[in-house]
């Protein structure tokens, strides 16, 4: 695989944006939490550098997410930095649910990356997983896993 094509899997996250997803991943245990990453994209990759937490308006945020309305909304309003998405997985690994296969084309078409977190022990650290959104040939989206640089 040609670098240029590895380097474009990569998403760059800043120290801050990292230590807020963290605290706001933790201080929601033991339900899901979500919010808006605010970026940009360049031939080097996803550049993250805001994490904006978003209420969760699930009727079972034990075992889902849902974007509040009100705060998406201001996300959405807030320019056109808005790159991706995270939300946690309080109770199982940072991977791709059916439900959030399910949900990606509700948003996919806005956005860049994905993150979801889960607790890493009890020392207050995260696993952290990244995922490129692709749109498919035949108009679908997929999550490709990608690299989670810290910058």
């Amino acid at each position: 695989m040609p670098a240029s094509h590895e380097t474009r899997q990569e998403i760059w996250l800043c120290a801050s944006c990292k230590k807020q997803i963290s605290e706001h991943l933790t201080s929601g245990l033991p339900y899901e939490t979500c919010g808006v990453l605010q970026g940009r994209a360049d031939m080097d990759g996803l550049w993250i550098d805001n994490f904006i937490p978003i209420r969760n308006a699930a009727p079972d945020p034990l075992h889902h997410f849902s974007l509040h309305p009100e705060d998406w909304t201001k996300a959405c309003l807030r320019g056109d930095s808005l790159i991706g998405l995270f939300h946690s997985h309080p109770h199982s690994p940072p991977l791709p649910s059916s439900e959030d296969l399910r949900q990606l084309p509700l948003f996919a078409g806005m956005l860049g990356v994905y993150l979801i977190g889960s607790p890493d022990g009890d020392d207050g650290e995260i696993e952290l997983n990244g995922y490129r959104i692709r749109q498919g040939s035949d108009g679908g989206y997929t999550l490709q896993p990608a690299v989670i640089r810290h910058g």
